[in-house]
């Protein structure tokens, strides 16, 4: 977020009220600019995930219950991780 100046009373602290900002201090409205908006910094790839535990599962039945836990905790519906659980 960049920094801003209210052009009217030259205040530095604003608040977000829907699609304004707002100067504390003389109430003069600003619209947020697309430079405003926060940006996600990451992109999480669950399937990636859970596709990985559940080879693990197969791969290494000794620790399978908890790679199986793990993928319900991503996935709570998912058939194969519940599978593992009730082989115990």
């Amino acid at each position: 977020m960049k920094i801003m100046i209210c052009g009217r009373c030259g205040g530095g602290e604003f608040v977000d009220r829907g699609e304004y900002r707002v100067c504390q201090y003389c109430n003069t409205q600003y619209q947020k600019t697309s430079e405003d908006v926060t940006k996600k910094a990451s992109n999480i790839a669950l399937e990636n995930d859970i596709t990985m535990l559940l080879r693990k599962c197969r791969d290494d039945p000794v620790n399978a219950h908890r790679y199986a836990n793990l993928v319900l905790d991503i996935d709570p519906g998912n058939i194969e991780a519940i599978n593992y659980l009730k082989r115990k």
